[in-house]
């Protein structure tokens, strides 16, 4: 899993991906191996590959995550990167009504049928990048005129997938 992490006006990548029994986690392009597990509603347990065993308070609210570990405290607003696309409508959808892949993956399934009347926010397809299914949705109210993709076929992230009028 990809996102930013925001935290004092700093923008920090991060990539999360399973590795072993614990994550392989990645800032920027600072890597290490780590365990989490859950010891209460709010505690964690953290174990670092070098065997540091740390212990932690989590809160959540929405996209803003606070943090303490012994005296300090750090808040960090995490974004996933493709729902921030998803928002700016840069890469999804033209002016002419076509909604573009947000990057290279899959098609694994086809969710709307040519000639169907969606809504904002409906499920057109489902898109496999980096072993994780995205759905692909509708930025608009509309009817789908054309799709350009079929199940099992791979696109090119800006590729067009559905066209909607």
């Amino acid at each position: 899993m990809k996102f930013i992490a925001r935290e004092g006006g700093r923008e920090l990548h991060v990539e999360v991906v399973r590795h072993g029994g614990g994550y392989r986690v990645c800032i920027g392009d600072k890597c290490m191996d780590a365990d989490l597990v859950r010891a209460g509603a709010y505690v964690r347990s953290l174990r670092l590959e070098d065997g540091t065993q740390l212990s932690l308070i989590h809160h959540a609210s929405g996209n803003t995550h606070e943090i303490t570990l012994g005296e300090t405290t750090v808040r960090v607003e995490i974004v996933d990167p493709l729902a921030a696309r998803r928002r700016r409508r840069e890469d999804e959808i033209s002016g002419d009504g076509t909604v573009k892949a947000p990057m290279p993956g899959r098609v694994v399934r086809i969710l709307a049928a040519k000639g169907e009347s969606v809504r904002k926010g409906a499920g057109l397809l489902i898109l496999e990048a980096m072993k994780m299914e995205n759905e692909i949705q509708s930025p608009t109210d509309g009817t789908v005129d054309e799709l350009f993709v079929d199940a099992g076929q791979t696109v090119e992230a800006g590729a067009e997938l559905v066209h909607i009028s």
